[in-house]
């Protein structure tokens, strides 16, 4: 979809399940939201103030925004923007709070 050798992830290694960064479409710098369509594995360590904390490891499933997600989201929406540059959002998302069938 982008030239050739032109992408480059931004805000890498947190809230995995957006992927971020900027790329060239037709020579034209662009800004890239995209979503994580695989589940990815969330650490959470355990809380050294307190001795029953343990570290916990969370699945969560592709194309769902978290409240992590989100943040990354909105700021990825306000770095685009101060660039000045084009915004490509290739939004595949669905709601976890809708029923299966719909």
């Amino acid at each position: 979809m982008f030239d050739k050798g032109s992408w480059m992830e931004t805000l890498g290694g947190w809230a995995c399940t957006v992927v971020t960064g900027r790329a060239r479409l037709g020579g034209i710098p662009v800004g890239v939201i995209a979503v994580e369509t695989r589940s990815v594995e969330v650490m959470y360590p355990a809380d050294p103030a307190s001795p029953e904390s343990e570290a916990k490891v969370v699945v969560q499933p592709g194309q769902v925004w978290f409240p992590d997600s989100s943040f990354k989201t909105a700021q990825t929406i306000r770095d685009v923007n101060n660039e000045q540059l084009p915004l490509i959002i290739l939004a595949n998302w669905r709601s976890p709070f809708l029923p299966p069938h719909q």
